[in-house]
């Protein structure tokens, strides 16, 4: 389910029994919380106090509040209501910036799909999460070079993944010294 655009796809699949379905959201206007500090009444403002305000009427949904980390993301409400139609309270929303990648080192991890470029850095913990908008190459070096203002690309492993991680990998290979699909 694209929370940006507000495609949802495969919701025509056959949802037998009564075990929950993980529906994984695609939108830039996602934020990771620590499972303390989320509070369900005040996800719409944690979502404005980082930047995103819901725009028009977007809703407010959030993956699992028992995990030790909870993403709250923006989505366009007619994507709520199709999926609530289609599982009812069987819906658990998650996101890919939830994903925690095998990192043994310092790492970088880069996960591309549609449009959106999701990124976490580690360094013993997580140091950074967050998800832009990168429907071209350009935005993703430029993203790449952002970062690296930040966190110096040599002491990192690169790590990609996504439906885009081959063209990605090729794109990025020169550039970092320690990189690989996962």
């Amino acid at each position: 389910m694209d929370g940006h655009s507000f495609s949802v796809r495969g919701l025509d699949c056959e949802f037998t029994g009564s075990e929950p379905v993980a529906v994984e959201v695609l939108s830039a206007r996602t934020m990771l919380v620590p499972k303390e500090l989320f509070d369900a009444e005040r996800a719409r403002a944690l979502l404005a106090a980082n930047g995103m305000p819901l725009r028009g009427a977007e809703r407010v949904v959030w993956s699992d509040t028992q995990a030790e980390t909870v993403a709250v993301i923006a989505v366009h409400p007619e994507a709520i209501r199709q999926t609530e139609e289609r599982l009812g309270a069987r819906v658990r929303f998650t996101t890919p910036l939830l994903h925690v990648p095998i990192a043994a080192c310092a790492t970088v991890w880069l996960y591309y799909t549609g449009l959106l470029l999701y990124i976490k850095v580690y360094k013993g913990a997580l140091q950074l999460a967050e998800v832009i908008e990168a429907p071209a190459e350009a935005d993703i070096l430029f993203a790449l070079e952002r970062l690296g203002q930040e966190f110096a690309a040599d002491d990192y492993e690169l790590c990609v993944a996504g439906e885009r991680d081959r063209p990605l990998y090729k794109l990025l290979r020169k550039r970092f010294p320690k990189i690989r699909c996962e």
